[in-house]
């Protein structure tokens, strides 16, 4: 469930953008949107002016991830600067699992920006109903 300041931040995307976001959440001095994939360059704009006019509009960090179906395709473009070597979705008994797989070298850079995956989990949580994420 959307709270207000969400649906604000969502409205400000789409009355700039032109862009309907997946989902939105406020964190701190920053505004994560879920863009579907379709949509994603037009929320960046031309080398990325539309995120900063609604970044001034906003008056916080805006940081877009992408929507896709497949939620191992969410991983690898959420993990972009890694190199991902393969992403495997398990289902447990009472949960899903995500298991991202990466070289010595991907793993830190994954793990330098813990921001980044705290973030990435919680997508992953509320768009995929994956409870735990596992970089190896």
């Amino acid at each position: 469930m959307l709270d207000i300041s969400q649906i604000q931040m969502m409205n400000a995307l789409d009355a700039i953008a032109k862009v309907s976001a997946r989902d939105c959440f406020v964190e701190g001095d920053s505004v994560v949107f879920l863009i579907p994939e379709k949509d994603m360059n037009r929320a960046i704009g031309k080398s990325g002016s539309t995120v900063e006019l609604l970044k001034k509009r906003i008056g916080k960090r805006v940081e877009l991830f992408e929507y896709t179906e497949q939620p191992e395709k969410f991983f690898e473009r959420a993990f972009f600067k890694a190199k991902i070597v393969k992403v495997e979705i398990k289902d447990m008994k009472d949960s899903k699992i995500a298991i991202v797989s990466v070289d010595a070298t991907n793993k830190k850079i994954i793990l330098q920006n813990m921001r980044r995956l705290k973030r990435v989990k919680e997508l992953a949580k509320r768009n995929y109903g994956i409870e735990e994420v596992r970089i190896r």
